[in-house]
């Protein structure tokens, strides 16, 4: 007692039994009662606690201490600590408990057969999945036989039997029909102990109600022989690649393009089915739409060219899409292989045909522009020789052979620009002044307006300014003549970096700088769309066709690259990349400005800010006094103010063009 209750013997003798706790007053009551009476008292668990407020399970039983005349004088009591027994049953229970919600949960249930007495066990889950009440059904072996489908007794009591005597491990599925006529799908494994005399003793297994999975299975099953059908009927070879490059799945098209069967197409390297390559394609140096897709996770169009099964060549284009984890993981990879053979030996043809027709333009045009200009030269020559005699007008006709022949070297140097000559002379240059220039130059006296954005920190370009700016200058005006009614042209500039979805996929990895001219002019038919880069192709009444041929070549010089996208009547976009320069620009010197003598007051109108701040500044540095105007009004109207106060302007400068007001000829 001692041990247990963790008192000693002198702090209990002489109180109230200290094996009832307190609160338990009853029980108190209840053993007095019961030993007067001269009945016994037991109490299978009662709790105690220790001093430290540890509980203590008890079994107590008491019983009545007679003296010589039979009185009652005491009791006498005997109490076993059962802590740990109590313990292990709670443990115990609470497994059960556990087990009972996770077979519930998982629709399983487990039985077990004594296979010498016949005696068979059913878990709480297995009544629930054949519908039965343990209160009121007893599971029999005939009565389990009797709830399978009759379909499906024989394969079962085969299956059964197979595992009881000849240890084959029973492992099926089976439909059994429940009271209310209801049919489930169930799946059964078991296993079975032997006693030593290697007797079957034990044969004990599971059952999983599997009705709904099998439901989903069926309707997968019809889902995949659906979009397999529909896959089936398609010209497209259909493939789905695991991130070993493996085929995991494909369609009868693209089987009749690799000239092989299903079954052997499925777990074989794609690279080795179509390419007939030991290692991928990308490993190989080809371009892999699949490797690209697990390597980036987007979309990818590839063009291969390979022989089929005869041997003869094919051209395919192979399109590949990401299959994606809930991470967002690529997993594997759709891939469709289009046969584009036909189609590539028609645009080889194609292509032909049309270099053909540009070689010819081209030297059609070449020829018509030089022989416009011969005739010039020797018409002049002719008539400087035929009036010889008369100095002024022989040298007069000499400078028009002169003009000429300036004419013709500058065609040759367009010529040679878009030709192995016309290199660029390079350095390093700051696109903002040459594109705000270029297109200020391009549109002076047009009606058209524009509006230029540039990042702040554009980068600088290795170039050769006055052919970057020749280029501007040709787009600027191609768009001026694409808004005969007038409008605005939207120039933008920006750092860029390749590769990007939003970029040309032809253009080189690396930085770049994006020059976008955009209008909303009458746009560039589709059909015409290839051939504008093309020399002496135009649509134009008055046009030589060398504008963008020259500004593809200059770009293309500059290991650029230009994109035209237009649509007709909707406007045109074209957009320039120019490789970015490592270096920064150094800032030029200021050249010395010579004094002047005379001195002027000069009014200058200009619409523009900049343009009066840069010539007033010029002016002033010249010793001229300037004022400035925005438009005609302000420039009459200073103009008459100055001469009614006595200081008339001794020079006016006009812009000739100004956009809502007066311009320079208007004023004047």
């Amino acid at each position: 007692a001692e041990r247990i209750f963790d008192w000693k013997a002198d702090e209990v003798l002489g109180k109230k039994n200290p094996i009832i706790p307190e609160g338990k007053e009853e029980e108190f009551h209840r053993l007095n009662e019961g030993v007067r009476q001269g009945r016994p008292y037991l109490a299978m668990d009662l709790v105690r606690k220790k001093k430290d407020g540890t509980p203590v399970h008890l079994s107590v039983s008491s019983a009545a201490i007679h003296d010589a005349d039979g009185n009652i004088v005491g009791t006498f009591g005997l109490f076993q600590d059962i802590t740990e027994r109590k313990l292990s049953e709670q443990a115990l229970r609470i497994s059960e408990e556990r087990l009972s919600k996770a077979q519930k949960m998982a629709h399983v249930g487990n039985w077990e057969k004594n296979l010498v007495t016949g005696h068979l066990f059913w878990s709480e889950e297995i009544y629930r999945i054949y519908g039965r009440d343990p209160s009121q059904f007893t599971p029999t072996t005939d009565a389990f036989l009797q709830a399978i489908h009759p379909e499906d007794l024989a394969p079962f009591t085969k299956a059964m039997n197979a595992a009881i005597y000849e240890r084959k491990p029973l492992d099926m599925d089976y439909r059994l029909i429940r009271p209310d006529g209801t049919v489930r799908t169930v799946h059964t494994v078991s296993e079975v102990s032997y006693d030593p005399a290697d007797k079957p003793l034990i044969h004990s297994g599971t059952v999983q109600d599997v009705t709904e999975q099998k439901k989903a299975e069926e309707k997968l099953r019809q889902s995949e022989e659906f979009i397999r059908n529909i896959l089936d009927t398609v010209d497209e070879g259909f493939i789905v690649v695991d991130r070993a490059y493996r085929i995991l799945t494909a369609n009868k098209a693209y089987c009749g393009q690799a000239g092989k069967s299903y079954d052997s197409v499925i777990g074989r390297s794609c690279y080795e089915i179509l390419h007939k390559l030991q290692r991928p394609c990308f490993e190989e140096g080809e371009e892999c739409a699949v490797h690209h897709v697990f390597t980036t996770g987007e979309p990818h169009t590839a063009v291969h060219r390979h022989t089929d099964a005869t041997g003869a060549i094919l051209h395919v284009e192979t399109k590949a899409f990401p299959i994606k984890d809930g991470t967002g993981a690529v997993i594997s990879v759709i891939e469709t292989v289009n046969n584009i053979t036909e189609k590539h030996l028609l645009e080889e043809e194609r292509l032909k045909t049309q270099k053909i027709e540009a070689i010819g333009t081209l030297a059609g045009g070449i020829a018509h522009d030089f022989n416009n200009l011969l005739q010039g030269v020797f018409g002049y020559i002719s008539m400087a020789r035929m009036t010889f005699d008369q100095k002024e007008r022989s040298l007069a006709m000499l400078a028009q052979a002169e003009q000429a022949l300036n004419m013709s070297v500058n065609l040759t140097k367009q010529l040679l620009t878009f030709s192995k000559g016309g290199k660029p002379v390079k350095k390093n240059v700051s696109l903002r002044a040459v594109i705000e220039n270029s297109v200020k130059f391009a549109l002076s006296g047009s009606r058209v307006d524009y509006r230029i954005m540039l990042d702040e920190n554009l980068r600088t370009v290795e170039a050769d300014e006055g052919q970057i700016g020749q280029v501007i200058q040709n787009i600027v005006l191609n768009s001026d003549q694409a808004m005969p009614l007038g409008g605005t042209i939207v120039v933008t500039a920006r750092n860029v970096h390749a590769p990007n979805a939003g970029l040309p996929r032809l253009l080189k990895e690396g930085a770049y700088i994006e020059i976008a001219i955009e209008d909303r002019g009458i746009g560039i038919p589709a059909p015409y769309l290839q051939k504008i880069f093309d020399p002496y192709f135009t649509t134009k009444e008055k046009g030589s066709g060398l504008g963008l041929a020259t500004s593809y070549s200059i770009i293309k010089n500059h290991g650029g690259m230009i994109d035209v996208v237009s649509r007709a009547g909707a406007g045109t976009t074209c957009f320039v990349y120019l490789p970015a320069a490592d270096t920064k620009m150094e800032s030029p010197e200021t050249p010395a400005v010579p004094p002047v003598v005379r001195k002027g007051k000069i009014l200058v109108m200009d619409d523009e800010e900049i343009i009066r701040n840069i010539a007033g500044e010029m002016l002033k540095a010249l010793g001229h006094t300037v004022e400035f105007a925005e438009n005609g009004d302000a420039a009459i109207e200073k103009y008459q103010a100055a001469r009614e106060a006595g200081s008339p302007f001794d020079l006016v400068i006009l812009d000739l063009t100004i956009r809502g007001g007066l311009g320079g000829k208007e004023t004047n």
